[in-house]
């Protein structure tokens, strides 16, 4: 048995099919830095840090040195939720329909934590995040779309110059997303700017400001002890508790692979 426990609640299998699919489905609409960064694991609960390869010198006593490996230490999280055991029997009758809510507003919950951890860091976890790891000073979003092209064509040029290659690709909130549907010079903008870019364009929910990054690859790591899983607590009179789970960390090893659009 592990520490999920699915198998001590009482839930059918058939139900834990939807269950689970009905999150892996809430997540993929919300997790966006995961299609851009390189994903090392799962490697399990019990994998807490990663080694950094150096150590913090210790002050100990005269004639004696000593140093303290350095760890990177994985973000444990736990989203709880509660669903109602009547329409979870509904599953096994064949409901199509069954109200699965709670599931999906944790599910963007955990979701959102994770992006504005890989995006604006978590200093209590030792994550710096994508915005405060840049190389480069912020470059201004222009406010009329035809500026557009000509800013990201100065954020590549900066990461070229740094020996950074493509592919690029360009990350922002939806309502910036929203302007490429314009058209520039009898051509859609946001052809433009993916002919321009040569990667993807994504639009994440939980950022103000947009993110030039390259997808070469070896820049951004997401290490994951405890992949993103759904696991059992206990029943509460008519309602069966579950959670959300996962433990990560986030590395820039390349600060030059990011420039930040304020």
């Amino acid at each position: 048995m592990d520490y999920l426990k699915q198998e001590l609640a009482p839930i059918t299998a058939d139900a834990w099919n939807l269950i689970n699919e009905q999150a892996k489905q809430s997540l993929a609409g919300h997790l966006t830095a995961r299609r851009f960064v390189d994903l090392d694991g799962p490697k399990g609960l019990k994998f807490a840090g990663i080694p950094l390869g150096r150590t913090e010198p210790v002050a100990v006593e005269e004639g004696l040195l000593c140093g303290v490996n350095k760890i990177m230490p994985l973000v444990e999280v736990r989203v709880p939720f509660a669903l109602d055991l009547g329409e979870l029997e509904n599953i096994s009758r064949g409901a199509q329909d069954p109200d699965l809510a709670p599931l999906e507003e944790a599910a963007a919950k955990i979701a959102a934590f994770e992006e504005k951890a890989l995006y604006h860091g978590f200093d209590e976890g030792c994550i710096c995040g994508l915005a405060k790891s840049s190389a480069f000073d912020p470059l201004p979003y222009p406010g009329n779309a035809e500026d557009v092209l000509e800013t990201i064509f100065l954020g590549i040029g900066k990461m070229r110059l740094a020996s950074v290659e493509g592919p690029y690709s360009l990350v922002l909130n939806p309502r910036r997303y929203g302007e490429l549907i314009k058209v520039i010079r009898g051509y859609p903008l946001r052809k433009q700017l993916l002919n321009l870019l040569g990667g993807q364009i994504y639009i994440a929910p939980t950022i103000q400001e947009s993110f030039l990054v390259s997808e070469r690859g070896g820049d951004f790591v997401l290490t994951l002890g405890q992949d993103l899983a759904i696991g059992f607590d206990k029943v509460a009179g008519d309602q069966v508790q579950l959670f959300f789970t996962e433990s990560f960390t986030f590395q820039v090893l390349q600060p030059a692979a990011v420039v930040v659009l304020s």
